[in-house]
């Protein structure tokens, strides 16, 4: 069997393994994450990794959205590709 044919029969099983390999190496360092934050800190852990989250989801969103917005505003120009 040739390379081309080994690839075209399970190169994409091999790509999808090692991306779940990926992501769960992902996840698992998460979650040994938040278990030592818990373990070591307790109770402040929690409040912590919900500062986080909220953060994340709330603030860092409409930060980016904004940066977005500006340099869209400066560095678009509409006029781009049109005679005139």
């Amino acid at each position: 069997m040739d390379f081309s044919l080994f690839m075209e029969r399970y190169g994409y099983k091999i790509l999808l393994g090692l991306f779940a390999l990926v992501l769960l190496g992902f996840f698992a360092f998460l979650g040994l994450w938040v278990y030592s934050m818990f373990k070591f800190f307790g109770g402040i852990a929690a409040v912590v990794i919900l500062g986080y989250a909220i953060h994340a989801f709330l603030v860092q969103r409409r930060v980016l959205d904004a940066t977005a917005e500006a340099h869209g505003k400066y560095f678009y120009d509409p006029n781009y590709g049109k005679k005139r």
